[in-house]
């Protein structure tokens, strides 16, 4: 019962504190008799406002006094009450345990519960308890087969989720999920999860499911333009052409050119196309104008494509002079596409850097890459990149340095860190 639970932990931390219950009755303005009564479980329902003085007057934990209320309560209006408590204090267990409490009692509709929470979580500023809520609701509504609040709260929680970008790898694949319950959601959620999605799946190198993914918004969207639709057809372009679908890559770039949200990046994409065909003096040049027009902090993937043609063209001396301009371009902060393009600037160079025997600074380089795919999730391109390290050691039977196996380590080390 609720009252005996209550009255050991009252009895329990009474004795703790050594306070008598006249002094705990004149600490709280409660009778000693009701004290007594609330101890030794004769008041069947005592009040949770007394329980707050009480809980403050002998140092017990509230989430406790929370907690057991929650354990036997079904009225709505009291497990609102403990929710609301449970959120004020921060705690996502205690929340998630009172939102479950809320949708299993027989005493509300199940709809309204759900109404109830949905709208807490909207109004709920704590990111984590917002996610909190939605989990819980998710949980339900999937075993319990409600496809209008499963699609709500997918949705909702893949936009808290998407800005977590050390698991943006679990994240896309967690918002996959609403892919079956897409219908349901208001055009335009549907539009903008599609624009979402299909940048964020080209971010993880996932080229077909951006295209398909970019191609859905592109559909749905009556908007004549747009800075999420130029973002799209950036995607889109740069997903085809790494496909190596050269034509629909071009169509999609024109597209993309007359759009008043174009930028130097019309510039990079047509150097990529012309890269892609073999016309390698024009992409050098398109380039080169490119990195004078980028701001700093955008250079570094029009670097990393130059590192290419480069490559391709054997030209090791233009190698060198662009790595040596490094401080102009590399720059990185946290966000994904950015981290995306640095482990892949690294990881070129670090191959250029051991074609021309330059063994240690490579290794070095891709190693770095590692590192950076780590921050992003991207697993199968750390394991790329250990492949490379080690086939390179293997093919030139060279034992792999010490220096080189701690690095490794490290980032082994951070990973678990971050699980």
């Amino acid at each position: 019962m609720l009252t005996e639970e209550i009255g050991e932990l009252l009895l329990a931390y009474r004795q703790r504190e050594n306070i008598s219950l006249s002094e705990l009755a004149e600490r709280t303005g409660i009778s000693k008799t009701a004290l007594s009564r609330m101890e030794s479980g004769a008041t069947k329902r005592p009040g949770f406002s007394q329980w707050k003085k009480i809980a403050s007057a002998l140092k017990i934990p509230y989430v406790d006094v929370i907690s057991v209320y929650l354990s036997t309560t079904e009225r709505p209006a009291s497990i609102q009450l403990l929710l609301n408590e449970a959120i004020s204090l921060n705690s996502q267990a205690l929340v998630r345990k009172a939102a479950q409490k809320l949708l299993d009692t027989p005493k509300m509709d199940t709809f309204l519960a759900l109404d109830y929470l949905h709208q807490l979580a909207k109004e709920t500023e704590d990111s984590s308890t917002k996610l909190a809520l939605h989990e819980v609701m998710i949980e339900f509504t999937r075993k319990r087969g409600i496809p209008f609040y499963l699609a709500k709260n997918l949705y909702a929680r893949y936009l808290l989720e998407r800005d977590d970008f050390s698991r943006f790898e679990e994240t896309f694949q967690r918002g996959m999920e609403l892919l079956h319950y897409i219908d349901l959601l208001q055009p335009l959620e549907r539009i903008d999860y599609y624009y979402w999605m299909g940048v964020h799946a080209y971010i993880l190198d996932y080229y077909s499911e951006s295209i398909e993914l970019c191609g859905k918004a592109l559909m749905e969207d009556r908007t004549n333009d747009s800075r999420q639709k130029a973002s799209a057809l950036i995607s889109v372009v740069n997903a085809y052409l790494r496909l190596g679908y050269l034509i629909l890559a071009e169509q999609y770039l024109e597209l993309y050119e007359k759009s008043e949200y174009a930028d130097f990046r019309k510039k990079h994409l047509r150097a990529l196309l012309h890269a892609k065909k073999g016309e390698y003096d024009q992409a050098i040049a398109l380039y080169n104008e490119c990195l004078h027009e980028a701001k700093p902090s955008e250079r570094i993937t029009i670097a990393s494509d130059l590192l290419d043609v480069y490559f391709e063209t054997e030209q090791n001396g233009a190698i060198q002079e662009l790595i040596a301009t490094e401080d102009t371009f590399l720059s990185v902060d946290t966000h994904p596409n950015r981290i995306k393009h640095a482990a892949r600037y690294f990881k070129r160079k670090g191959i250029c850097l051991i074609s021309m025997e330059l063994e240690e600074e490579g290794i070095d380089s891709l190693t770095q890459s590692i590192a950076f795919y780590r921050q992003i999730g991207a697993a199968a391109k750390m394991v790329e990149g250990f492949e490379t390290i080690f086939k390179y050691h293997l093919a030139n039977r060279k034992d792999v340095s010490f220096e080189t196996v701690e690095n490794i380590a490290e980032i082994f080390r951070a990973s678990l860190v971050k699980e």
